[in-house]
């Protein structure tokens, strides 16, 4: 082996740092170790050559599989994958896909897709464009006040004194596995009231929040406690269960639920001690509205406002005013006492008229404000628009010529309207829908949106709803009769109903070669003709008397996107040499027999830079001749010739005239862009005909990209069985094909490498053990002479 950085040729085996048994040169002054490392040498040696071996073999799968995976991935890229937008077999690669319109209309056309007829297509004119048949209401679905309804300022309020309170519960001692708590809120998870005004509604209520277990601390308090309410004695009884220690750790709630803080609770019940007077506090309007806040949301920006305690409505609505002004702006909401409570506008602060753009809704208060029995007598979400969430009997929809009746079960007042034949009416006949007073306005829209081929829809900017059919053009009917209309507030003629129809758009085209104009009659202002999609985006060309202006036509083109398809014939040819000079440098590149694998004593000796020099070095030429790559490389080399080379000479693309190149192509940007203009479909079949017989009785032969694919396949196809797969691969795998990392033939030859390398580690053992062995008697025999010695020596 060559000298490098002065590391000598030979190679240290020392077994010196080996642990050895028996004597090393004690009573001999023998180097027993490095004597057993000359007697072993020979076996030391094959192992050290077997391992070379190994990495050379490493080294070639390395340098094999390198080539197969760009061959892959070629072929991923340019000819097996046909989903690949790159692929010279796609369709779309080739297609005429740059479609263009001209002429003064052309702004009112758009144009995709693939079109071999594009540029025998006229469009001559737009008659009209399709349109579903839709409608909206003319007057506004809601007053644009928001009102509070009437607020009695002279009776008590009561308050619940639990809401918003805790009880926390500890599991363990000290701290123990943890302290849960858990908060009496106002409302269930599903928004409904929840009641904490005596012993019976307390212990439903702490029930249904466990029930709803909808946070961790829930979840837990759930599996350690049994919460229930004790008829006998009016009280609720907390019972602890599971196998460590419950106990009542604290909460703001225990007071007043008259419970001992740090009770244990472990399979023990505790009874709460509480009176009606403990949990409900009678408060006058002033004091149950002082100091807490209502939440306004102004055009989508919400703001909190702090309440001031009084009687006085006309006072409440001008300290309301004062803190709507700070928060949004002077002059931008209005409030003023009437009709017995509050009522909101939006207004335009600069005329001081209405301002019927804004919206302006309650999304929040404190506790007693909002809701049933609450102080303001209005309900979270009320708003100067219609609110979609709230019942339809409150809604502000003129339900008056729906059928009212009463539900049998609920004694709710009931709405029913009919569909008959896709007609909304309130006249008996077809399907009925029936509401309850409850039912909200959202509840409206998706019962119609269900049963009928109309969606409807609330837009909150302009309060308005919109039918729209769910046929496209003419298909589309939007039907309702009278009082439906008046329910929405949707203009119609007195004494009649409302009967909308879609439209069809109206394209009239010409074909080259003919003077005929055809009118084509579609459901959408986006069609297919021939392939070629078309987007009509306005009228034209149709004259008052309806006669065609034949100078407002659009006239269409389609051509192939040269530049797309010349960088990816670019970027083909560049990685097609790359593979090609790969093939070639490991095929031509001797080895030099000097660089041999370094052992690990070896890389000990040597910097990691100079490790990584001289592997570079040693890993040349390991597949110097190599038969395979040989056929690969007279493969490459020939993927283009015969007729092909005079072919392609036209398009642009030649084989480099160096004999050092070994096939390797060569473009021509400008000639093959002049071929793409003149004659696409030409340069299409030279990549992919197959060899035959053209209908016109000549000659045809397999096209660059054809051959290219079957090399490609030949040599690195990771699908199939082990057979089939492609010649390298089954030489050295790849990683395309996990299976073909243990079945290869180089995968193979290693394995059998490593059962000599771990035999002949079995027999250097051995070797050792039985010097070693040699060594040991030796040196006991030595010993006993030597004593035996000393022992004749005394009587001298």
């Amino acid at each position: 082996m060559a000298s490098i950085g002065g590391l000598s040729s030979s190679t240290s085996n020392s077994i010196g740092s080996t642990s050895l048994r028996g004597y090393g040169g004690l009573a001999s002054g023998l180097d027993r170790d490095t004597l057993i490392e000359n007697m072993t040498y020979g076996t030391t040696s094959k192992i050290t050559q077997q391992q070379q071996k190994k990495q050379q073999l490493e080294w070639k799968q390395e340098a094999i599989r390198s080539i197969t995976d760009k061959m892959i991935a070629f072929g991923n890229k340019y000819t097996t994958t046909l989903t690949s937008s790159t692929n010279l077999f796609n369709s779309n690669f080739w297609g005429r896909n740059k479609i263009t319109a001209s002429g003064d209309n052309s702004k009112y056309v758009a144009l995709s897709g693939r079109a071999s007829s594009a540029n025998a297509l006229t469009i001559s004119a737009v008659k009209q464009l399709a349109q579903k048949a839709t409608v909206s209401s003319e007057s506004k679905a809601a007053d644009r006040a928001l009102t509070t309804g009437v607020i009695d300022t002279t009776k008590d309020y009561s308050t619940q004194n639990l809401v918003g309170k805790t009880i926390a519960i500890q599991e363990g001692n000290n701290g123990g596995d943890g302290i849960y708590s858990l908060v009496l809120a106002e409302k269930d998870k599903d928004g409904n009231t929840l009641k904490y005004d005596s012993a019976e509604e307390i212990a439903k209520s702490i029930n249904k929040l466990l029930e709803d277990a909808n946070n961790d601390d829930a979840v837990k308090m759930k599996e350690l406690l049994d919460v229930s309410y004790d008829a006998a004695s009016g009280q609720i009884q907390i019972t602890g269960k599971g196998p460590n220690v419950v106990s009542l750790s604290g909460g703001t709630a225990l007071e007043t639920l008259g419970l001992e803080e740090g009770k244990e609770i472990q399979g023990q019940t505790v009874t709460t001690n509480i009176t009606e007077a403990d949990l409900v506090t009678q408060r006058s309007f002033s004091d149950m509205i002082n100091g807490k806040t209502l939440t306004f949301n102004y055009n989508g920006t919400s703001k909190n406002i702090t309440l001031t305690g009084t009687k006085d409505l006309d006072k409440l609505a001008e300290s309301i005013q004062k803190e709507l002004n700070s928060a949004f702006g002077k002059g931008r909401i209005s409030v003023e006492a009437a009709n017995g409570g509050l009522s909101f506008k939006t207004m335009d602060p600069k005329t001081n008229d209405v301002d019927t753009s804004s919206t302006l809704s309650i999304t929040g208060g404190g506790s007693g404000l909002l809701g049933e029995g609450g102080a303001l007598n209005v309900n979270s979400g009320a708003s100067n628009r219609l609110n979609l969430d709230s019942p339809i009997g409150a809604s502000g929809l003129d339900l008056s010529g729906l059928k009212k009746g009463t539900a049998a079960d609920t004694g709710e007042t009931t709405y029913t309207f009919y569909i008959n034949n896709g007609k909304l009416t309130t006249e008996e006949g077809g399907t009925a829908i029936t509401l309850t007073e409850n039912d909200t306005v959202n509840t409206l829209m998706k019962r119609i949106s269900e049963n009928t081929d109309m969606n409807v829809t609330y837009q909150s900017a302009s309060d308005k709803f919109t039918f729209t059919s769910k046929e496209n053009g003419a298909s589309g009917t939007i039907a309702m009769d009278e009082k439906m209309a008046d329910m929405f507030g949707i203009a119609h003629q007195v004494g009649q109903g409302v009967e909308i129809q879609g439209q069809d758009a109206v394209v009239a085209v010409k074909y080259a070669g003919s003077d005929e104009i055809i009118e084509l009659h579609r459901d959408s202002n986006t069609f297919t003709i021939d392939g070629l999609t078309v987007a009509v985006k306005g009228e034209f060309g149709y004259k008052e008397n309806g006669e065609i202006d034949k100078e407002a036509a659009v006239s269409i083109s389609a051509s192939v996107d040269e530049d797309k398809i010349v960088d990816n014939i670019k970027s083909m040819i560049e990685e097609y040499n790359a593979i090609v000079a790969e093939v070639n440098s490991q095929l031509t590149t001797k080895h030099d027999k000097d660089y041999a694998p370094l052992t690990s004593d070896q890389r000990k000796e040597l910097s990691e830079s100079e490790i990584k020099n001289y592997e570079e070095k040693a890993k040349e030429g390991l597949l110097f001749g190599d038969s395979d790559l040989r056929m690969l490389s007279s493969s490459l080399r020939t993927v283009m010739s015969g007729g092909l080379i005079e072919e392609f000479k036209k398009i642009g693309i030649t084989t480099s005239s160096s004999y050092s190149d070994n096939g390797k192509l060569e473009l021509d940007e400008t000639t093959l862009r002049s071929a793409l203009a003149t004659n696409p479909e030409n340069v299409e079949r030279l990549f992919t005909s197959t060899k035959g017989v053209n209908a016109d009785g000549t000659a045809s032969y397999n096209g660059l990209a054809t051959n290219l694919k079957s090399v490609i396949h030949q040599y690195s196809n990771p699908l199939g069985s082990s057979e089939s797969k492609g010649v390298l691969v089954r030489k050295a795998g790849t990683s395309y094909s996990v299976m073909s990392l243990t079945d290869n033939e180089i995968y193979q030859q290693l394995q059998q490498i490593n059962k000599m390398i771990s035999s002949l580690q079995d027999r250097l053992q051995t070797e050792r053990d039985r010097y070693i062995s040699q060594f040991t008697s030796l040196e006991t025999l030595i010993s006993q002479m030597n004593a035996q010695s000393g022992w004749l020596s005394s009587f001298s």
